[in-house]
């Protein structure tokens, strides 16, 4: 089973999802990479799984200028993962 409650986090770009992934690891963040799921856009991008505080994160990435696309939580059940939008940049 998977992490409880995780998260994650889609990019502007290429060169924020490689910002953000330095300013993690800068700050001793556990975290993952994952491809983005096909489910979620059809884009062949990046993104970052993490479980931590949200608020937390964002702060971060806004601090360092990391413009993140959306988040998603992730609910996994045995047989599949679902993805709830909870942040979408306008």
């Amino acid at each position: 089973m998977g992490v409880k409650n995780e998260k994650l986090i889609l990019f502007q770009s290429t060169h924020h999802s490689i910002k953000a992934e330095k300013v993690l690891m800068d700050n001793d963040i556990i975290y993952r990479m994952a491809a983005v799921p096909p489910e979620i856009s059809a884009d062949c991008g990046s993104a970052i799984a993490f479980s931590l505080d949200l608020e937390s994160i964002l702060e971060m990435f806004q601090r360092n200028n990391v413009l993140v696309k959306a988040i998603y939580e992730i609910n996994k059940t045995k047989a599949h993962k679902e993805y709830k939008k909870i942040y979408e940049d306008q």
